[in-house]
């Protein structure tokens, strides 16, 4: 992928915050009144703590919704456990990585942080519930033996890298459809209680894909939610409510 990019997730979020707080600002200079935007960062035991405080709120918890009281065994969520390993060039090895190469996506994928750092992912551990970012040794080497042979195929070269440690994560995968793998998206009120009334929404299991539409399902939520109407995000979107009937 000669045009590729490496994405940060967390810097990537911050810059999102940055361009809503800048958005802010902009209304708020123009004929639309003051706004204001906070961001606060508090735990809660289940969602009905957020009840009094928010018109909507929008669970995007990956993973970790189903760690919600109210939400619990209800989502037909597929989760993953997936390693990632980084590793380093030797400084006895002058051979280093091309300066304008691309990171590589296939079977097991490259992203590449320069000419001598990279990272290398990712596995596949389905129904596993360890959402730990910790790595122990047996799990790390376990990787490297599932991943160093995928990326041989492609870049030999790897045999010179040196592993310097690993990281891991939980994937939320959507449920297998006759329309494919499709995020879960919708309005979740009957989950949490009867006397609500677009109150509560999910936004979730987009996939290893996510990156790639995850801007315009966010604005079809948003439209959904500001305007208390389900039926703006497709109807394929919504179905997996009804797996469970």
């Amino acid at each position: 992928m000669p045009q590729a990019v490496n994405v940060h997730p967390l810097r990537y979020l911050q810059a999102l915050f940055s361009a809503c707080e800048d958005l802010v600002k902009e209304l708020s200079s123009s004929s639309h009144g003051q706004k204001s935007l906070h961001l606060h960062k508090k735990s809660i035991k289940n969602l009905a703590e957020l009840g009094e405080d928010y018109d909507a709120v929008i669970i995007c918890l990956g993973a970790k919704a189903d760690m919600l009281p109210e939400l619990s065994g209800r989502l037909p969520l597929r989760t993953c456990r997936g390693v990632i390993a980084h590793l380093q060039l030797p400084g006895n090895i002058r051979e280093e990585y091309p300066d304008c190469g691309p990171s590589i996506l296939s079977d097991a994928w490259l992203a590449v942080q320069g000419t001598r750092s990279l990272y290398m992912g990712s596995t596949w551990q389905w129904k596993s519930k360890n959402s730990s970012p910790n790595v122990s040794a047996d799990e790390a080497s376990s990787a490297l033996e599932e991943l160093l042979p995928k990326v041989s195929a492609f870049y030999p070269g790897i045999k010179d890298w040196t592993f310097t440690g690993a990281r891991a994560g939980l994937r939320a995968m959507p449920p297998l459809t006759p329309h494919g793998s499709l995020p879960l998206l919708g309005c979740v009120d009957n989950f949490v209680g009867e006397n609500y009334n677009c109150k509560y929404w999910l936004f979730g299991g987009l996939g290893s894909r996510g990156l790639l539409y995850h801007a315009w399902l966010g604005n079809l939520m948003a439209q959904a939610v500001l305007s208390c109407n389900e039926q703006l995000i497709p109807a394929e979107l919504t179905s997996w409510k009804n797996m469970n009937k």
